[in-house]
């Protein structure tokens, strides 16, 4: 990845340094949601960089922390309950799951991404062996051409799809062809994805991390929309973890306060931001 000076996000391969960087922070708390001892050495002195740079640090190591465990369990559950032998990690970026979680040795998880992204990633991770069967595969998900040559490369085995802290910075046509295409030329049939709305980003600030807003996709769309298209192309949800009511079983005192018994919460309560497995009909 080309390297950039400060804690400003400049590129969208920013991101995945930034969440990596909050893995690692998430990592290094007692009560954190999440161990990934690969974190730090992957988010390096850039990502922790920005990650310390940003306002509410701890608001987006919280979020980063709860998607992460979430998940994890959706894949670990998909993987056995739907013998899942092949995994599409569309957008992977940092992502360790390959060599942190406890998978099937003969599982093939096929990681999708920018050239640089890939290259990057296979060097920090050369010294550590992979659980499972890793590939990878350098494409632009906004390329039709390379969406054929991804969809050919998950096979004839029963796949999954995972697109993690990725749709909301696609152009929706992108996220419209990833939800009909996967279907019609390959055997993705289960799909993991996290969804925001409009709504719950107001509220949480994501919004004031502006740096994150400019490398998103001028005609990007946020949840409610995405969940409607994905719907729309025959997808339906499995499962789901809301963001709303299923954190705080895991998420204890970290809990932030909730608003005054006199003040209605700003947001629906089916507000649709959280996680979900999705099954192709």
């Amino acid at each position: 990845m080309s390297p950039s000076a400060g804690s400003e996000i400049v590129h969208v391969s920013d991101t995945a340094l930034m969440v990596a960087a909050c893995r690692a922070l998430e990592t290094a708390r007692p009560d954190g949601f999440i161990r990934d001892p690969f974190a730090e050495r992957l988010a390096g002195s850039r990502g922790m960089a920005i990650a310390q740079g940003l306002e509410r640090v701890e608001i987006m190591c919280f979020g980063v922390g709860i998607r992460s465990h979430f998940i994890d369990d959706l894949v670990a559950s998909a993987i056995i309950e739907h013998d899942i032998l092949t995994v599409l990690s569309l957008g992977c970026g940092l992502d360790t799951r390959p060599w942190r979680m406890k998978l099937p040795a003969g599982l093939r998880w096929i990681e999708v991404d920018y050239p640089a992204m890939l290259e990057y990633k296979s060097e920090r991770m050369a010294s550590v062996a992979p659980v499972c069967q890793r590939e990878t595969l350098a494409a632009d998900l906004t390329d039709a051409a390379c969406r054929r040559t991804i969809w050919k490369a998950a096979g004839t085995s029963p796949t999954l799809m995972i697109t993690e802290g990725l749709l909301s910075y696609l152009p929706g046509a992108t996220v419209d062809a990833l939800a009909t295409e996967s279907t019609i030329g390959s055997a993705v049939r289960y799909w993991i994805a996290d969804l925001t709305s409009a709504a719950f980003a107001r509220i949480a600030g994501e919004n004031s991390v502006r740096s994150v807003e400019n490398v998103r996709a001028p005609d990007s769309i946020d949840g409610v929309e995405i969940l409607s298209r994905a719907r729309a192309a025959g997808w339906n949800t499995l499962k789901q973890y809301s963001y709303l009511t299923d954190i705080r079983p895991i998420a204890g005192h970290r809990m932030p306060a909730p608003p005054p018994a006199d003040q209605p919460l700003p947001i629906s309560m089916d507000d649709p931001t959280g996680v979900r497995l999705f099954e192709h009909a």
